[in-house]
């Protein structure tokens, strides 16, 4: 028996974030006395990452790999992914602005350069571990998982759930309430990326190039946000700018690349037939009973542990 991909997947993810709550809990400094701590930090997103996607795959079996868009994209799609790129972080800015000054201390403490100070302290201070192990291996197993195997769990539920579901199960992983609504437009933007290029690499590169950009420049943001200066207002102006000049660009390229579909006949996903007493497919991949479980789980954890 098959279980639907609405039940499946907030499953999955509930596996992964118990997971990684264990790996949170691990003295790093204890296990990592004669290696390099950020190694041990990039062994334990493999295995809590990694390692429940893999399995699942093979749970599903060998044909389950054609819908994980593990195909390589067109030259054209990577000017497509630096617009979504320049949309990602000049939102992601702007947002982190309003959170920061709501939140501060909360906001703040919840950054990747917090983590990666607290690794340093262990005898080890260096930028390229630090960029492998807090940028370029989550990213690439967070797409994996989300914008390939979510994704195409919720793929017959329409476009929609497609993209909505992965980015919100993408936000609840992180259980950082303060920075939810940068996870969940980010997840948003990526989705829309991997289906409109039917490829989950340049979500890959933009989340890579992302988290880069997090982890090197995000500590600036808060710096100016903090002075209260007039830096604040130059810099929510040029957030402001560049995000409606690439949201323009992102947009009018998606469109452009469907119409492209369209004109050479490519087929549509499989869809599942709705009857007319049926909800719509968005409210049943949303209300099922393992999403209501990681979503209680979520609360728990961010709001009473």
């Amino acid at each position: 028996m098959k279980i639907k991909g609405i039940h499946s997947a907030p499953a999955l993810i509930i596996v992964v974030s118990a997971m990684m709550l264990v790996a949170e809990h691990i003295d790093i400094s204890k296990i990592s006395a004669n290696t390099n701590p950020y190694l041990t930090f990039i062994i334990l997103q493999l295995i809590c990452l990694g390692l429940p996607a893999a399995f699942f795959c093979l749970m599903k079996g060998k044909d389950y790999k054609s819908g994980l868009f593990i195909s390589a994209p067109k030259a054209s799609h990577f000017t497509f992914a630096a617009y979504a790129f320049l949309f990602i972080v000049s939102a992601s800015i702007a947002l982190s602005l309003v959170m920061y000054t709501l939140f501060p201390e909360s906001f703040a403490g919840s950054s990747m350069d917090v983590q990666n100070s607290k690794i340093a302290s262990f005898g080890t201070n260096d930028s390229i571990y630090a960029a492998i192990a807090f940028a370029i291996i989550p990213a690439i197993l967070e797409e994996f998982l989300f914008r390939g195997i979510v994704r195409a769990e919720y793929s017959k539920y329409g476009t929609a759930a497609s993209v909505i579901m992965p980015a919100l199960l993408f936000a609840l992983l992180h259980f950082s309430p303060v920075r939810l609504p940068i996870y969940l437009f980010s997840g948003i933007i990526l989705g829309i990326t991997a289906n409109a290029t039917q490829s989950i690499f340049p979500s890959m590169l933009i989340h890579v190039a992302n988290n880069l950009f997090v982890l090197n420049f995000e500590n600036y943001i808060y710096k100016i946000a903090a002075k209260h200066s007039g830096g604040i207002i130059i810099l929510t102006f040029i957030v402001v700018s560049v995000m409606l000049i690439s949201a323009i660009l992102f947009f009018r390229r998606a469109e452009n690349i469907y119409y492209d579909y369209g004109v050479k006949n490519r087929p549509s996903p499989l869809v599942k037939k709705v009857k007319k007493t049926d909800p719509p497919l968005v409210c049943q991949a949303f209300f099922s009973p393992t999403l209501l479980v990681l979503l209680i789980f979520y609360s728990i954890v961010s709001f009473v542990l």
